[in-house]
């Protein structure tokens, strides 16, 4: 068990943080920005099945849950490893390399998860968003995990906390505006939602959508417990690799 530890260690920080209510504020202020915006400005334009506003709800939740489990998680990692030079404890700790992977991923996953039902929250009260289903329930918890898991890796390869940036400009950024969040993929070109729908944030968005388990729900969350696996193990290879 001891992952805990190290879950513990990642949970400590997160506690510091939501302490100061300007982080909880400032982590929630961008989703609530994207709702008011785009559901007060495009809410009568863009015509989904359902309403605009649910599948915009399910979208920014999708977003939410994708940002704070990734960029949280790789922030961590890469910052403690370069910046404060505090992942050396955790490396001269005697926890197995699975072990110290899997606590960070948890604590990116708790991340995700706090943040993504703070959106819901928000948007139940404002917008009256409806409960989610199990289908929602699974594909929120299996994102947390993949992105979790996903900004691990990126925490681990990075060589200056600033080259997290270009990850986020290169792969977060277009899976937040070409993921299936704000708009239907099939308002894409094919070319375009053909790649799209290769974000593992599509996968997410389908799930948290889906009203019930199907081909195509079980479909999504296969991908991602596939996606989840490489980058878990991915991760533990490099954490294995890793030297000062």
């Amino acid at each position: 068990m001891g992952w805990v530890a190290i879950y513990r260690r990642e949970m400590l920080i997160l506690t510091k943080k939501i302490g100061n209510m300007g982080y909880v504020f400032s982590t929630a202020i961008s989703p609530f920005i994207y709702l008011f915006a785009f559901g007060l400005g495009l809410g009568d334009r863009v015509k989904v099945e359902g309403g605009y506003l649910p599948f915009l709800v399910s979208g920014i939740i999708g977003i939410t849950v994708m940002m704070n489990s990734f960029q949280q998680t790789s922030s961590s990692v890469s910052v403690g490893k370069l910046y404060f030079h505090t992942f050396q404890s955790v490396v001269l700790s005697p926890v197995g390399n699975a072990e110290v992977v899997l606590g960070i991923v948890m604590a990116g996953v708790v991340r995700g998860l706090f943040f993504g039902a703070l959106i819901f929250v928000m948007a139940w009260l404002f917008f009256g968003a409806g409960v989610l289903g199990s289908t929602g329930i699974v594909g929120v918890i299996l994102g947390a995990l993949c992105f979790s898991a996903m900004g691990t890796v990126v925490g681990l390869l990075v060589k200056h906390p600033d080259d997290v940036s270009l990850v986020n400009n290169f792969f977060i950024t277009p899976m937040t505006f070409f993921g299936g969040s704000f708009f239907p993929l099939q308002n894409l070109p094919a070319w375009l939602g053909t790649i799209a729908g290769l974000f593992p944030i599509g996968s997410l968005n389908l799930l948290i959508r889906s009203p019930s388990w199907n081909g195509d729900s079980l479909a999504a969350a296969g991908i991602l417990v596939a996606l989840t696996g490489i980058f878990f193990f991915w991760s533990v290879w490099l954490y294995s690799r890793y030297s000062e």
